[in-house]
């Protein structure tokens, strides 16, 4: 049965919207919203996306594939710059807090990056879709975030825009969150949820 459902006086199923949705990452320093720590200038943001790899066997002329294994992809995060705060200066602070210093100064010619403070410094990231009312239906938690590309975008005398800064972040994998409606949240990526039993064994795992 279509979501709207045959009853078209029924006003109770409303699908998730895009334009829904909150972020929240860089600890303090960008949490400017509030105690929420919503990102109130960020623009877009995408989700995460899995890919499954595959190899292949042949056997004289026939082919067999399986699956391999499983990476997440890149989140892409766009910013307005709303000047005070200054957002291209604490994604440059998030850098430093990470470890990347400017040549320069004699003190921190031996400063790096690594892979714990830079994560660190991006702090809990979080991906939320909200109902009508606000309140969060699902939610995605990066695991190891960091930043691996900043572009402080262009200028124009002929654009009129409001300049953006957009984030390229790497993590290890995500976790998943629906609400069930009742204020719990139901977590799938934790266990593995059996389908029908069969005499082979817990399906999905033949």
């Amino acid at each position: 049965m279509a979501f709207w459902g045959t009853d078209l006086d029924n006003t109770n199923v409303d699908p998730k919207r895009k334009f829904r949705w909150k972020v929240s990452f860089g600890g303090d320093d960008l949490q400017v919203g509030g105690s929420d720590g919503i990102l109130w200038f960020a623009k877009t943001c995408t989700k995460p996306e899995m890919t499954v790899g595959d190899t292949e066997h042949k056997f004289v002329g026939h082919t067999f594939k399986y699956p391999g294994s499983v990476s997440w992809n890149d989140i892409e995060v766009t910013l307005v710059d709303p000047g005070s705060p200054d957002a291209a200066k604490q994604t440059l602070d998030l850098l430093h807090r990470a470890g990347y210093r400017t040549p320069g100064y004699a003190e921190d010619a031996l400063h790096t990056m690594s892979k714990g403070k830079a994560s660190e410094a991006l702090g809990l990231f979080t991906i939320e879709q909200l109902d009508s009312n606000g309140n969060t239906i699902e939610k995605w938690t990066l695991h190891n975030p960091f930043i691996t590309k900043i572009g402080f975008g262009d200028l124009s005398y002929e654009d009129d825009g409001l300049s953006e800064i957009s984030l390229t972040i790497k993590y290890d994998w995500a976790k998943w969150n629906l609400n069930n409606g009742e204020g719990a949240d139901e977590i799938f990526t934790d266990e593995y949820t059996a389908g029908p039993s069969s005499d082979s064994g817990p399906a999905g795992r033949e």
